[in-house]
């Protein structure tokens, strides 16, 4: 029998280069259980609703929730059964809204109830047009298939090798939506170590929420694969940078790209550490520089408690540091999260188009500034950040800085594609900005028809 899983996105994606670690999980667990599993990574339009498929399952991310939706619904349509899964369902307010969509919803999910799920289709126990069928893996039985490195083949050429190294996060940041967030674990070393030799390229992506919070574990995962010599990126925080003895081990192990989460420069979050954060991530940088590693600074605008001169602050760290990348995100209070629960009590989201969840929309009312002064800011912060550094500037700084190799040349690629996404971001927040001063939203706080 067939199942086919797909994982649809919007235009030009980030996941057309970092494959979701969770279509290869899916696809090992079916055909261990004698399916014959496809996957896909498409647009809406790309979803094939004449398959032959007896099974087809999406992993829903909030924003593509709607085209989902509508996608299933052809599908069942068709007598299909439709399997719904991933980050959009962690709590039982979404499972309620897609259950009239499938068959079954998997907040959660590990391979014994998965393996359980396809014996049912097959004798089926399971049929399309029933009432949905909701799983989670409540006693955190989720692991990575031990032969998930034969996954790792089907890359096509220009796909960074994904790899999980741990399972969960335990900062619990209100404003995160990580999946599997919670209890911590860690994967076996060896394990992780004969993934990474069977990558056949050198660039890796460790996709740990966060990376290298257990020490001894990580200097003794960074002694085991330094000798394959591959190129490794990861994300963590900066209170595990500040430790020169692991920022040392993970040059050795073969890190050469550092994604550190600093989100904002108002506020003090659990994961900075009891540090001064400015002087702190210039130290790190200037370690990892001399070490030879790349670091890239995440931020996100609009967080409670930021107000309109946060965006200059961003603005002039970064003109002032060395830090070869910047991303810069918006805050989404995603579905279930705390912040979106805090949110909504408050009174403050005015926009549940799940669609609008990717971004590229302010869907709440910030405590600090209004609307405007959020689109406007962030707006403002990019154009002025793309200003100062243009992408042949950044060329020439990443050559000269790091020399001519993969992972200057993938951070290269990366400031390019960033520098094309904030553009696409301004467009859609000008779009969304004139919607809302069309029904004055943002200033009477009445609800807008078709929004809440």
């Amino acid at each position: 029998m067939r199942v086919d899983f797909y994982h649809l996105q919007r235009g030009f994606n980030f996941h057309k280069f970092a494959y979701p670690i969770m279509l290869d999980v899916l696809r090992v667990w079916a055909e261990s259980a004698g399916w014959e599993p496809r996957i896909s990574i498409c647009q809406e339009s790309n979803v094939d609703l004449d398959t032959e498929a007896d099974v087809v399952g999406f992993s829903v991310y909030t924003q593509t929730a709607p085209a989902i939706y509508r996608a299933a619904d052809e599908l069942r349509k068709r007598g299909k059964v439709v399997f719904l899964g991933g980050p959009h369902f962690r709590g039982s307010s979404t499972v309620a809204e897609a259950a009239p969509h499938c068959d079954v919803i998997a907040g959660s999910l590990c391979e014994d109830q998965m393996r359980e799920l396809l014996a049912e289709v097959r004798s089926g126990s399971i049929r399309s047009g029933q009432p949905a069928r909701v799983v989670r893996d409540r006693e955190g039985r989720f692991r990575y298939p031990r032969n998930f490195y034969q996954s790792l083949r089907n890359r096509r050429w220009f796909q960074i090798p994904t790899i999980s190294t741990s399972l969960g996060c335990p900062y619990d940041c209100d404003f995160c939506a990580a999946y599997m967030q919670g209890e911590y674990h860690l994967r076996d070393i060896e394990t992780v170590r004969n993934e990474v030799a069977s990558v056949p390229g050198k660039l890796i992506l460790f996709s740990d929420a966060s990376f290298g919070l257990n020490r001894s574990y990580t200097l003794e995962l960074m002694d085991a694969l330094a000798p394959l010599e591959k190129k490794i990126a990861v994300e963590t925080t900066l209170a595990r940078l500040r430790d020169p003895t692991l920022l040392a081990a993970l040059a050795h192990g073969g890190v050469r790209w550092l994604v550190v989460g600093v989100e904002t420069l108002d506020l003090k979050l659990r994961k900075h550490g009891s540090v001064d954060l400015e002087q702190s991530l210039g130290e790190v940088i200037d370690r990892s520089h001399a070490l030879g590693m790349m670091v890239q600074g995440n931020f996100i605008c609009g967080l409670d408690g930021e107000r309109p001169d946060s965006f200059a602050k961003v603005h002039d760290y970064y003109v002032g540091s060395t830090l070869d990348a910047i991303m810069i995100g918006i805050v989404t209070p995603y579905p279930d999260t705390g912040l979106y629960r805090r949110l909504d009590r408050e009174g403050r989201i005015f926009d549940r188009d799940w669609s609008h969840y990717d971004g590229h929309h302010v869907v709440y009312r910030p405590d600090r500034m209004s609307v405007d002064d959020l689109i406007d800011g962030y707006i403002e912060l990019y154009g002025s950040i793309r200003r100062y550094r243009s992408f042949g500037r950044e060329v020439v700084q990443s050559l000269r800085a790091h020399g001519v190799g993969l992972e200057s040349l993938s951070m290269v690629g990366n400031n390019l594609y960033q520098k094309f996404d904030s553009l696409k971001k301004e467009r859609h927040l000008r779009r969304n900005q004139r919607m809302l001063a069309q029904t004055s939203l943002h200033l009477t706080g009445e609800s807008a028809p078709g929004l809440v």
